[in-house]
């Protein structure tokens, strides 16, 4: 008996032991060992981050089962921080490592060589192929043309806004990588867009459990993953997956290496060229990664913030009213906005903009990791640790905002009602993984809201709100809620 209770004893000493705070560390709250101190269920993550902020300051410590969480919600922190390489990596996170088969490879979830060598190469590729430049100006113009017919079928009702947004967005990612695209109610399509989409909303609370608590999945026997919900999200990842693998396939059969049609025919001449290189870390398996971080990360933001934006216009009928002036006043009834009236649409761009910081739509950003130790702000930083960075608290800084409560486009123009730049602004993060998608998002935007109220005069239906509270299921993504709108024509636009 007493070698039992000494070496329970011992045991829970080395427990407590590895699992102390660090003085050195932010201030924070720790919790208790292997456990840490788990986040409320019923209240969004983000709010219990702002909450946290009020008590500790722009940056503290949250000891998240066995992880160690760094917060970080003022800007000037979140650019240094987000600057430096050892702060680069991406941690390893059940729900995000189930997407690469867990291997930490690819765009958004790659670390080391293999993240570097496929940004470098989307990043130089995607430029080439138009991506951001007034070359898919006419891609997504036609896309825009092919909404606002879908549109007019629900106009004069109270209705939810169409699928028809996101296959839109959609479309524009399929031309740039396979030369494809779908029309609005295409059933294949509309089941793509609806795996991207649960996604974001059929988590299972086990699935975050496993984040924290990374010793979990192995005490959890396999036949109890199915009655959890931990099947259901695996099966998504590999439909998913599965879909980017008939596509890649399809190429490979027309492949053409002195005629590339597209992201993947650039991809696999390179991928060719480069066989024997032993630096080189393209592959099929990559480019598979590769594709399906481009659909899951360029399509539901975009396709959210353009919700976002027309909730707004629907509650702040006076902007909507100014919008649509400007609007007018620019373009000719006979023909949608385009790149060439940017300059003279000011207030569009600034209404976009101002979307996206009152939504905040990754108000915790990506989580980061730090691959090895260093310090920021006199604090240690030790390797393995989960970066948050809250750029909701950016965007809703009241050093930073003249009217951070309210939406006031206003503060992205100046004196003379140009479009200005604005310190703390950083909806597609910032630093050395700041979003590669960003020219694409802003073009899409500005030509499709563009659009849409010229075309369209958008209020709330009776009794609907924007329903500011967060949803606590909600786990990366502010995603738009299921608004009822009235889509009206506007006169002179039948």
């Amino acid at each position: 008996m007493l070698s039992l209770i000494l070496v329970l004893v011992i045991i829970f000493s080395v427990v407590y032991f590895l699992g102390r705070k660090e003085s050195s560390l932010p201030p924070g709250i720790w919790g208790w060992p292997l456990l840490g101190s788990l986040p409320a269920s019923d209240i969004a993550m983000p709010d219990q981050v702002m909450a946290l902020r009020k008590k500790y300051g722009d940056i503290f410590t949250w000891r998240i089962g066995m992880r160690t969480y760094i917060f970080i919600c003022e800007y000037q922190l979140i650019k240094t921080a987000l600057s430096k390489i050892e702060l680069a990596d991406r941690p390893e996170l059940y729900s995000f490592d189930v997407f690469t088969e867990f291997n930490k490879i690819g765009i958004a979830n790659g670390n080391g060589r293999f993240w570097m060598n496929n940004r470098r190469f989307a990043l130089r590729h995607l430029r080439s192929l138009g991506m951001g430049k007034a070359t898919y100006e006419s891609v997504i113009q036609y896309e825009a043309e092919s909404l606002i017919k879908d549109m007019q079928k629900l106009s004069g009702k109270p209705t939810e806004l169409p699928w028809s947004i996101n296959v839109a967005v959609l479309n524009v990612i399929w031309r740039i990588v396979a030369d494809r695209r779908y029309d609005i109610d295409d059933e294949e399509v509309l089941e793509f867009q609806e795996l991207i989409n649960r996604i974001f909303k059929e988590v299972s609370p086990v699935v975050l459990y496993y984040d924290m608590l990374p010793w979990l999945p192995k005490l959890i026997p396999a036949s109890l993953n199915k009655m959890l919900g931990v099947n259901e999200y695996f099966s998504i990842s590999q439909q998913t997956l599965k879909r980017m693998k008939e596509v890649i396939k399809e190429h490979q059969a027309t492949f053409d290496p002195e005629n590339p049609r597209d992201y993947i025919d650039y991809y696999l001449k390179e991928m060719e060229a480069h066989k024997d290189d032993p630096e080189s870390t393209m592959s099929i398996r990559e480019l598979t990664y590769t594709l399906e971080d481009l659909f899951i990360a360029g399509s539901e933001t975009t396709s959210s913030t353009l919700r976002w934006a027309i909730f707004y216009l629907s509650k702040h009928q006076d902007i909507q009213r100014k919008l649509q002036k400007e609007i007018d006043a620019v373009v000719d009834k006979n023909t949608l906005p385009s790149l060439k009236h940017r300059e003279r649409l000011a207030y569009l761009d600034a209404v976009i903009k101002e979307v996206a910081r009152v939504v905040s739509l990754l108000p915790l950003s990506v989580p980061h990791a730090a691959a090895e130790d260093t310090t920021l702000n006199g604090y240690k930083i030790p390797k393995g640790s989960v970066i948050m960075c809250c750029t909701e608290a950016c965007h809703n800084d009241p050093k930073l905002w003249e009217k951070p409560d309210e939406f006031y486009p206003e503060h992205f123009l100046d004196k003379d009602g140009k479009l200005i730049k604005r310190e703390g602004f950083m909806p597609f993060g910032t630093g050395r993984r700041i979003c590669l998608g960003e020219s694409l998002a802003n073009i899409e935007l500005f030509l499709f809201l563009g659009g849409l109220v010229q075309n369209f005069h958008f209020e709330l239906a009776e009794g609907e709100d924007l329903h500011p509270k967060k949803n606590p299921k909600d786990r990366l993504i502010n995603t738009a809620k299921p608004i009822q709108v009235i889509i009206s024509k506007r006169k002179g636009q039948e």
